[in-house]
């Protein structure tokens, strides 16, 4: 048999039964939630905004200023918004916290640490346990919609605690801020007061170089028509000079950046090697040399608005697109993956400096190129000429280069002292006045839904659960419809149950069997009220084997299973015969006794009849039809209680 499809009646119905278990489990949750509102210990939300960093790119100049320049911008700048969440929630940083304030004594029971003390515990497993706890349940770190401000929140049920925790986590996250960066800006103060030595001494020889030479050869200026050609020589001389520091110094911060990712576990030697002996990444290089070789000849004889000078530069900055470009693959593919955020940073950072040190180490390359074909020139000219051209070349080159450098380690010396972490504390913690946990009116509202939501679901499982035939349309589709002769309401009411009864006691015949599938069916009282109508106008005999009284006869029903011809005899004394027969569950040996008579009528009783227990109905070989009792509000929606 086909699932039958329930109706809006059919729920209406299932709800008016059930209706008490419905509110029971509505008013059980919403009183379990008003305990646990009334038990649970008020929680208590300080918080504070900070404005973080946003992040800068790296000049790609190509000079040794621009170049210091770009790497003091950079290491000024700041990363994204999830490495700042990181490095507040950092072990570095908590840690910090938990020992500047002595949560590990604020936050935990004394007895607790007591007895993780004497389970071998120390005080550094306590505050790594605690930073674990803290980092998942008690602070939350937010970014505010569309801005670069974090919203740092730690809840506790002390309000002046949580502040303090608050201020205290905001507090160290600006020092290491500045920390890292002043970490990184030493990067070029180390590279500079390696350089300005070295450069001073070279200047300090070249000087004295040029001095004894002039005195020992009494000459004291150069002639006219050298002179545009020393400059020129002299300007090719410090472009390598420039471009080899910068080199260097592009070196120094892909070191940097590189141990940033060696502590992340990558495998930076393999890292190098692959940028090495790439081949696209070495034509590449190629190319721009050669360009930069053009172009220095183009800039002799064009200006830079010429059209074959835009071209070149045009050509070369594409190169250096696609030099940065096949960087980027090469490195991310030979990168393990990792599952920190601040790895992309890192390597990003990388990428950038790898492409630094290869524009200027190409850079070094064509002015080299240049400078030597510039030599072969020189050396048609006399000998004294050539040695003081040199002189005075490399003179220039050393003064110049040294200024550059001095006067970029004074500015690097202010920066420093200057430098924060350029971070910007907007709001600092208050004390809250009211906790934000439990929310009282959102909870109740919650378990008040949720109490709905249980009590509908106790319904349907307490009624799908329930195999007894519930309601009136449920009997309707397991019988048939036209096969239901009675529909008799549970009442006490002896007019409405005969009035209920009149059909099927006009229709039965002389002897009518009355019958159920179970006890408890009221198929006495069934065959009692119909021996009562019928009696009104004929002569009734009533099988039973309870003890009613009556305008009617009366005999033990189990007699007819002691003689059974005793039902023939008898046909002839009386107008009507009904059997109040025992349930077929229980003595199925009145089936013949159903077999003899004239009608069969089968009691079906709502919320008692086990639907599974009509397949007893295949033993009769007859039935007349169905009387249904037990009839209320809660299971038709036709039937009005008396």
């Amino acid at each position: 048999m086909e699932e039958r499809e329930l109706t809006l009646g059919d729920i209406f119905l299932m709800f008016k039964r059930r209706s008490k278990l419905f509110w029971l489990v509505l008013v059980l949750t919403v009183f379990v939630t008003g305990i646990y509102l009334f038990l649970a210990t008020p929680q208590y939300e300080a918080s504070a905004k900070v404005k973080v960093p946003t992040q800068k790119g790296m000049s790609l100049g190509l000079s040794i200023e621009s170049l210091l320049g770009g790497l003091s911008s950079f290491l000024e700048g700041g990363g994204s918004l999830e490495d700042e969440v990181q490095i507040i929630l950092s072990r570095r940083n908590i840690i910090a916290v938990i020992d500047d304030l002595d949560l590990v004594h604020k936050l935990l029971d004394e007895k607790d640490i007591k007895k993780a003390m004497e389970n071998g515990l120390t005080e550094n497993d306590l505050k790594l346990s605690l930073y674990s706890y803290m980092v998942k349940k008690l602070i939350t770190v937010e970014s505010v919609k569309n801005s670069n401000i974090l919203e740092v929140k730690f809840t506790w049920q002390d309000p002046k605690l949580a502040a303090e925790v608050v201020n205290k986590i905001v507090e160290n996250y600006v020092k290491i801020s500045e920390s890292i960066a002043k970490t990184q800006f030493r990067a070029k103060k180390e590279f500079l007061e390696e350089q300005i030595p070295k450069v001073e001494q070279e200047l300090k020889e070249a000087e004295n170089r040029l001095k004894v030479f002039k005195e020992q050869n009494k000459i004291y200026s150069v002639e006219v028509q050298y002179q545009t050609l020393i400059e020129h020589y002299a300007s090719l001389l410090q472009k390598m000079e420039e471009s080899q520091i910068a080199m260097e110094a592009a070196q120094k911060q892909a070191e940097f950046f590189s141990n940033e990712l060696k502590d992340l576990d990558i495998e930076i030697e393999q890292l190098r090697d692959s940028i090495t002996f790439d081949p696209i990444i070495s034509q590449l290089k190629n190319r721009l040399i050669n360009i930069q070789i053009e172009l220095a000849g183009l800039m002799e004889r064009y200006t830079e608005s010429n059209p074959a000078v835009v071209q070149k530069k045009a050509e070369f900055e594409e190169t250096q697109k696609q030099l940065k470009v096949e960087l980027e693959r090469l490195l991310t593919s030979q990168v393990k993956k990792t599952g920190y955020t601040i790895y992309g940073e890192a390597l990003s950072s990388l990428i950038k400096a790898e492409s630094e040190k290869i524009l200027y180490q190409t850079q070094y390359e064509a002015f080299k190129k240049l400078y030597g074909d510039l030599e072969k020139e020189l050396s048609k000219l006399p000998e004294l000429e050539q040695k003081l051209i040199e002189l005075e070349r490399d003179y220039k080159v050393k003064e110049t280069i040294y200024t550059t450098l001095l006067q970029a380690k004074y500015e690097s010396l202010i920066s420093e002292a200057a430098i924060t972490a350029n971070v910007n504390v907007i709001d600092w913690a208050v004390p809250p006045l009211s906790p934000s946990k439990p929310n009282k009116k959102l909870t109740l509202a919650i378990g008040g839904v949720l109490g709905i939501f249980l009590g509908i679901l106790a319904v349907f499982f307490a009624e799908f659960s329930d195999r007894r035939i519930k309601s009136e349309s449920e009997a309707e589709y397991l019988l048939g419809l036209e096969k239901i002769i009675a529909r008799v309401p549970l009442t006490q009411s002896e007019q409405v149950i005969e009035k209920a009864l009149g059909i099927p006691a006009v229709k039965s015949g002389k002897v009518t069997f009355i019958t159920s599938l179970e006890d408890g069916a009221g198929v006495s009282t069934i065959a009692k009220h119909m021996a009562n109508l019928a009696s009104k106008k004929e002569r009734v005999l009533l099988f039973t084997e309870e003890n009613v009284e009556g305008s009617f006869d009366k005999r033990d029903v189990f007699e007819l299973l002691k003689d059974p011809e005793i039902l023939e005899n008898l046909k002839h004394s009386y107008d009507r015969i009904i059997i109040d027969a025992p349930s077929l569950k229980r003595t199925p040996e009145f089936l013949p006794v159903a077999e003899k008579s004239d009608t069969v009528y089968i009691v079906i009783r709502l919320e008692h009849t086990y639907s599974e227990d009509l397949k007893m109905l295949h033993s009769l070989k007859k039935i007349d039809g169905f009387i249904l009792n037990g009839l209320t509000k809660r299971n038709s929606a036709y039937v009005e209680e008396k």
